[in-house]
Order: structure tokens, then sequence, then C-alpha cells
């Protein structure tokens, strides 16, 4: 059982190879006394999201690549830095959305009250 928290604490633990410091995508799930059914689910799930993460991280440094390619121009249009700013937040809302959809169908509905009270943990930004 500690083997597989430890495990679980590393896999939802990632650094950025650049040696930058990255974000923890949670240091503990035991609080939801998880069925190893469900930690088996979960590990497929934190491993999909932490994907989805990195590839959003790519969209999002495009995205303000883009944003300051547009400031250096003559002039800016207010339409165009308001694309980019909504396709930044939808991404994020999809991958957000996706994973708490996933995990609300693994968790009961106590564990879904803790997990709920964690929210915070796993907003994409």
């Amino acid at each position: 059982m500690k083997l597989l928290l430890i495990f679980l604490l590393t896999l939802s633990l990632y650094a950025d190879h650049d040696g930058k410091k990255e974000h923890q995508l949670s240091k503990d799930l035991s609080y939801l006394e998880l069925s190893h059914d469900q930690k088996e689910r979960i590990k497929g799930i934190l491993k999909q999201y932490r994907v989805d993460l990195k590839g959003f991280r790519e969209f999002k440094e495009k995205m303000k690549d883009q944003k300051e390619n547009a400031l250096l121009q003559e002039s800016v249009n207010e339409d165009d830095l308001q694309k980019l700013n909504q396709a930044i937040n939808q991404k994020a809302t999809m991958i957000e959305t996706h994973f708490l959809v996933q995990m609300h169908a693994i968790l009961t509905p106590e564990q879904r009250q803790k997990f709920a009270q964690n929210l915070e943990e796993w907003e994409v930004e």
C-alpha cells in the first residue's frame, strides 16, 4: 500500500528538463482512500493529464510569442489579441474539464466531496 502511494506521488510530480521548476499535480491522493481499482485507473488519467499539461504549456508559449509579435507591429488589433487569449483559455478549460469528468466517473460521492475541496490543485494555468 505504501509503495503504491509513493508511486502515485512520484507519478504526480514531474520536472522540466530545462531545469525550471514545474507545477506539482498533486502531492497526495491518500485522503481519498482509493480502492486498488481506482488507483490503477487514476494512474492512467494522471499520466494523460501530465501529457495534456505539457502540450498546453507549449501551446501557451506559442500564443505568448504571437502576442509579443503583435505588440511589436506598428498597430495592434484588439480582436486579434482577444482571440489569442480566448484560444489559451479555451484549451485550458478543455483539459481541465476532461480531467475532472474522468475523475468524477471513478470517485464515489464521498470521494468527490473530498476531491472538490482540493479543486484548486487541478486548475490548468
